[in-house]
């Protein structure tokens, strides 16, 4: 199976794109992509730099990797824009470090409310400041040309729904799944659906055989992890914000339609309507699960809050869980012996 997304080289693709558009640079899934690509600007998730050598100097040492790679990427390879969202303290500082080091043209944090299932009228007045700030260095933003980017990006999020309902009945290589969601978010969602078609008929499912597991956590930046764990297990489902967290749709295509889409979204920087360790257990059903593997950065407050809850709630239906806790000095074999041995409890 080669299709064209699975073999695409992204930096090129923006290398191009560079010379016809701009690019704005964001960090989170609650970034409303759909106003900036109203306003004819590619919205690129940033997913940080491997090798780290301007962005030490700006950030304190308990900073988690992630903060560190795109700070890094940004002081390298700056962009048109940028937009924060104010997911946790590291990246709000961030947003203030980013904007005094980095001159780019427009930069902007949108702090949305903590109880996110709670506060629609904050919530949509908040994105509606956003759209009035973007307007004055782009130009005004139609309700047609609004309406025109949340029909794209929908149908986008449809495709990628039909991805993970593929992994019910088979597998599909986590590395692959992990290509296809990072394109969506780097690449023109026209373009993107385009190739999702074309990969959604040629991707062929295989069997499985091994323990089935569920990766929770934020970012992954590396996927050679996913490789290690694929070594000795399955990933049959994800909850990760480069992952499933991406995948609700905009019912109302307006900005209170996008605020609607955010409560919907299940992530422990926001409250959700329900304890995540409860939807994890659901999601572990519902996938034939026989794991769960909490994939965390050092220093991600967060996660790390809410690890013990959804640990305790696993064990309470029988799930096992397996902590891993990754910095950028984490020995690979480490990671590997944790995983086989892991795996071979759920065998046993």
């Amino acid at each position: 199976m080669k299709a064209a997304l699975t073999t695409l080289d992204l930096q090129k693709y923006l290398d191009q794109k560079k010379k016809t558009m701009r690019i704005f640079a964001h960090f989170c899934s609650f970034t409303p992509e759909e106003v900036l690509h109203a306003a004819g600007i590619l919205p690129v998730r940033i997913f940080g730099s491997n090798i780290i050598e301007k962005a030490s100097a700006h950030l304190q040492s308990y900073c988690c990797s992630y903060a560190k790679r795109v700070l890094e990427a940004g002081l390298t390879n700056p962009f048109d824009g940028s937009v924060f969202v104010h997911s946790c303290d590291t990246m709000q500082r961030l947003s203030d470090i980013w904007g005094y080091s980095i001159d780019d043209g427009f930069h902007e944090t949108l702090v949305l409310p903590v109880a996110v299932d709670k506060g629609i009228e904050y919530l949509t007045k908040e994105l509606n400041r956003f759209t009035r700030g973007l307007e004055v260095y782009a130009g005004e933003i139609s309700d047609t040309a609004l309406k025109e980017s949340i029909s794209v990006y929908n149908d986008n999020r449809n495709l990628l729904q039909e991805l993970y309902e593929k992994r019910k009945g088979g597998h599909i290589l986590a590395v692959v799944v992990d290509k296809v969601m990072k394109a969506s978010m780097s690449m023109l969602k026209q373009e993107h659906t385009v190739l999702l078609e074309e990969f959604l008929e040629e991707v062929e499912l295989g069997e499985y055989s091994r323990p089935r597991l569920i990766l929770s956590g934020s970012v992954v930046e590396d996927p050679s992890i996913l490789e290690i764990i694929e070594e000795y297990g399955l990933i049959c489902y994800d909850d990760l914000c480069t992952g499933s967290r991406y995948l609700s749709l905009a019912e109302e295509q307006s900005l209170r339609g996008i605020a609607r889409r955010y409560q919907g979204m299940w992530c422990p920087c926001r409250t959700a309507s329900a304890p995540r360790g409860q939807y994890l257990v659901e999601k572990a059903g519902e996938y034939d699960a026989d794991g769960v593997i909490l994939l965390l950065h050092k220093f991600c407050e967060p996660h790390l809050f809410e690890a013990v809850s959804i640990r305790n709630s696993l064990k309470e239906h029988g799930y096992p869980c397996l902590q891993l806790e990754l910095e950028d000095q984490t020995s690979p074999e480490q990671v590997r012996t944790r995983i086989q041995a892991f795996c071979e409890m759920l065998e046993g």
